[in-house]
């Protein structure tokens, strides 16, 4: 009798389990949140044009779910013609796409603010027959200039340089950089199978957001075995008002391969014997970065980037200029190509590089890159000689980001 008691009581607490684990409430702080875009009609073609794209696969064209996605996921996808999610806030619907949960991705790094409360709007727009009410034509609107940030790029690397984008609130993520052998047009790709057997360079790395306007990001790269540590600080941020971006970044790299070999009597340039410490195994990277936003399918950056090595190799300087450049352009909802090139101060140092990237969801990114440099780290990659493509060839690699 206690066993069948014991049974019944934990089915008893399982299902409230099952009962709470599928309400999802937003915060009541969230609930203060209005629409700034309620009544414009090019927002609501946004909003049906988002929704086509990235929502009809689970929610079904008329809202009301795809028979086949209510079957196998669990929560199951929303009702959006429901009372229970038409009742919700704006600010509710914004912030449950903004996060999202379970199998639902979260939005935050894929659409803009402006592309999340287009679809809180089309949602919106489901009347009781579970059809989408018809908009009037765009009509252009001059809305008045706002104080709120424009994000310029969706995350903190274009492909190896930094951008001026911090990770959202309340999150960290991960990176891997891959980068493959160097590969030039002859049967060295198919021998090589594209550079994968050769050797290759990889950095980890971790971002942690710990303040409104800073983050912390430490990484350790196979090239120099360098474990570094970067600050990113934002101290202007793009808004109706305000053109650029502006952030500064430092980062601190300490290789620890073996010490080098000193054959007796070496000494520094200024004559002085020479005697290998620990603060040579240090090196810097200091940046100010500028970016803007010119459109929704085109945002760029530049800046001044500095490289200071305490020991640097018999004639050359410790430290190295450079004028970095990105360009991203967004080739749709999920993808877009972004490019760099690095103008620096150094002799056969013109490092660019490629990426494709696709977002699988609003927690993971991928990117596959094609460089002149198999070098991710600054430190590393400004002060070695970039390849030469007719003559060493260039690098494929991936980049992989998550979201937690």
């Amino acid at each position: 009798m206690k066993r069948k008691r014991s049974i019944l009581t934990l089915i008893f607490f399982l299902f409230i389990f099952s009962f709470h684990a599928q309400q999802w409430k937003a915060p009541e702080t969230v609930n203060q949140l209005k629409n700034p875009y309620a009544g414009d009609q090019n927002q609501l073609a946004r909003g049906m044009k988002i929704f086509k794209n990235m929502c009809v696969a689970c929610h079904g064209i008329d809202g009301k779910g795809d028979p086949l996605m209510l079957k196998t996921l669990n929560p199951p996808p929303a009702d959006l013609t429901s009372e229970k999610v038409q009742n919700q806030t704006d600010g509710a619907l914004f912030w449950k796409i903004t996060t999202g949960r379970g199998a639902m991705a979260g939005y935050e790094n894929i659409l803009s603010e402006k592309e999340r409360w287009a679809l809180v709007q089309y949602i919106r727009s489901f009347n009781k027959n579970n059809t989408p009410v018809k908009y009037r034509k765009p009509v252009v609107t001059v809305p008045k200039a706002s104080t709120k940030h424009i994000q310029i790029f969706p995350f903190d690397k274009a492909v190896n340089l930094n951008t001026t984008t911090l990770i959202p609130a309340k999150q960290w993520s991960f990176i891997i950089q891959h980068r493959f052998g160097a590969i030039k047009a002859d049967e060295g790709i198919w021998r090589n199978f594209l550079g994968l057997d050769l050797a290759s360079n990889i950095r980890v790395a971790a971002v942690f957001k710990i303040g409104k306007n800073l983050q912390a990001e430490i990484g350790r790269t196979r090239y120099g075995k360098f474990y570094d540590l970067g600050l990113k600080y934002k101290i202007v941020e793009q808004n109706e008002l305000v053109p650029l971006d502006w952030v500064v970044y430092e980062n601190v790299a300490i290789s620890t391969e073996k010490a080098p070999v000193i054959p007796e009597g070496t000494t520094f340039e200024n004559g002085e014997p020479f005697t290998y410490t620990f603060a040579h195994r240090l090196s810097y990277d200091t940046q100010l970065l500028l970016a803007r936003k010119f459109n929704r399918f085109i945002s760029a950056q530049t800046g001044f980037e500095l490289i200071w090595r305490n020991l640097a190799p018999p004639g050359e300087a410790n430290f190295t200029p450079a004028i970095p450049f990105i360009i991203r352009l967004k080739t749709g909802f999920m993808s877009a190509v972004s490019i760099e090139y690095s103008f620096v101060f150094r002799k056969r140092t013109r490092p660019w590089a490629l990426a494709y990237e696709i977002a699988s969801s609003g927690k993971h990114v991928f990117q596959i890159t094609l460089s002149n440099s198999d070098r991710i780290l600054p430190q590393n990659l400004y002060t070695h000689n970039s390849f030469r493509p007719g003559k060493e060839g260039l690098s494929l690699g991936f980049n992989l980001i998550r979201f937690f």
